[in-house]
């Protein structure tokens, strides 16, 4: 009888041992980089590897870098030693906050500006070298795929299929917007990458509209309200595929990025989860009358054209509302 009751003991003590073995093995602090073209951003968190769930975020931050601006005023398409300075000054802060919570990985993407640049390639190998991090440059499309896995981690809700979401991913030079659909059987993804964004549209008001290319910023932009939302609806209905403009219908637009999730949730009274079309055109009626001393922040100088960016898009694609998921291309990092 005691032989017997020890065995059951001992069977019992085997798998949870074993099960504890197993769950740390799954148990991984890995800390993630997103080096936008205007941002650097940063996430160390606790990730299940063998779900693939991120279960605690420990420390985030971001630091604003004008890679696309200098890019923008390069004469040879290049990044100069001044912003690659100051990206690397940016970059090794974040990474040594990081070391703090040890991880056991610290990897990253870069995206359109260092696709775009002729030494953008050269810049990233030396950003890891000063960093001791590993940065990829990823394909637009690429970055689509990254977005929509970062996204539906962000919302954490298991209920939810691909093919109810469409994610809207907007960053400094480049947009993407990701669907899934079912096609004889097989998962498509449907991607629009897009090249009109926060800093491409600021440019294209200051060098187009206003003859001003060596000017900072385009505000206030006032009565070009009008001309810069005809330039954006036009580009969206021209320039986004029938099939984008098809999985729109029906399904929950999500936005992540910067864009989304920084700019335009902060300008809104009470930072909220969502906004409607209606929401954001009342706003930036408004904004557009302000100069950059009446508004605040790193990035006031895209704050009021981000406004026209997303409006338009939403006029020309009949999208009523976005929800905001506080997401960039992190999480996906985190979780490949």
């Amino acid at each position: 009888m005691r032989s017997a009751a020890l065995s059951v003991f001992t069977l019992f003590c085997s798998l949870f041992f074993a099960a504890a073995a197993q769950a740390d093995r799954c148990q991984q602090i890995r800390a993630g980089l997103d080096i936008g073209s205007g941002t650097t951003k940063i996430a160390v968190a606790r990730v299940n590897v063998c779900q693939l769930r991120i279960e605690k975020v420990l420390y985030q931050d971001q630091r604003a870098v004008a890679w696309n601006d200098a890019l923008a005023h390069s004469t040879d398409n290049q990044l100069n030693a001044a912003i690659a300075r100051e990206g690397a000054a940016a970059l090794q802060e974040l990474v040594a906050h990081a070391q703090r919570f040890h991880p056991q990985r610290i990897s990253g993407v870069a995206t359109a500006v260092f696709r775009n640049a002729s030494n953008g390639q050269a810049v990233i190998e030396q950003l890891q070298r000063q960093s001791g991090a590993q940065i990829s440059i990823i394909s637009q499309q690429q970055e689509a795929r990254l977005g929509f896995l970062s996204a539906k981690a962000s919302l954490n809700d298991p209920s939810i299929r691909d093919e109810q979401l469409l994610v809207w991913d907007i960053g400094g030079g480049s947009m993407q917007m990701t669907a899934w659909r079912q096609q004889a059987g097989k998962p498509v993804a449907d991607i629009y990458q897009g090249k009109l964004a926060s800093v491409t549209l600021k440019n294209f008001i200051l060098t187009v509209l206003k003859n001003s290319p060596d000017a900072k910023s385009p505000n206030p932009i006032g009565s070009w309200r009008q001309s810069v939302l005809r330039f954006v609806q036009f580009y969206a209905a021209n320039e986004v595929s029938p099939q984008i403009k098809q999985d729109v219908a029906g399904r929950r637009v999500v936005g992540i990025g910067g864009v989304h999730g920084f700019s335009i949730r902060n300008q809104l009274p009470g930072k909220p989860n969502h906004y409607t079309l209606a929401a954001l055109s009342k706003l930036s009626q408004q904004q557009v009358w302000k100069g950059d001393s009446e508004l605040s922040g790193d990035y006031r100088a895209t704050d009021v054209s981000n406004l026209l960016l997303v409006e338009g898009y939403m006029q020309a694609l009949k999208i009523d509302e976005v929800t905001i998921v506080e997401a960039s291309l992190i999480q996906g990092v985190l979780l490949q």
